[in-house]
């Protein structure tokens, strides 16, 4: 799967929204492990941080689990966790990516201000 260009969305968002629909349609199992980063990367035609920017809603709404050298895994509730949220509304992992990028331009801004000394 490439990323949709015409698609508003941000890329990180619409990969996380890919892996969520492999979940829910059974191409990605419960305890199996996702791909490495550069192979996620190479599938979607991204950069290895857009991947990461893609994982961490998942991790947060308890579709995957790290296991530190070893990979990414689907967890064991992940399908469980996606039928609880039918009624999730559109665009709401974009809105949480867009909160969590605008909290790291603050600190850009924050720390460039401090660099020169402004108010």
């Amino acid at each position: 799967m490439t990323i949709d260009a015409d698609d508003p969305r941000l890329k990180s968002v619409q990969i996380a929204d890919a892996i969520r629909q492999d979940i829910a349609g059974g191409v990605l199992n419960p305890g199996s492990r996702l791909p490495s980063h550069a192979k996620l990367a190479e599938r979607f035609e991204v950069a290895t941080q857009t991947i990461q920017n893609a994982l961490k809603p998942l991790r947060d709404e308890g579709l995957l689990r790290s296991a530190g050298n070893r990979g990414t895994f689907i967890t064991d509730d992940a399908r469980e966790h996606l039928a609880a949220q039918p009624d999730r509304p559109a665009g709401a992992s974009e809105t949480a990516e867009l909160r969590r990028e605008v909290a790291e331009l603050r600190k850009r801004v924050a720390a460039l201000e401090a660099a020169v000394d402004l108010p």
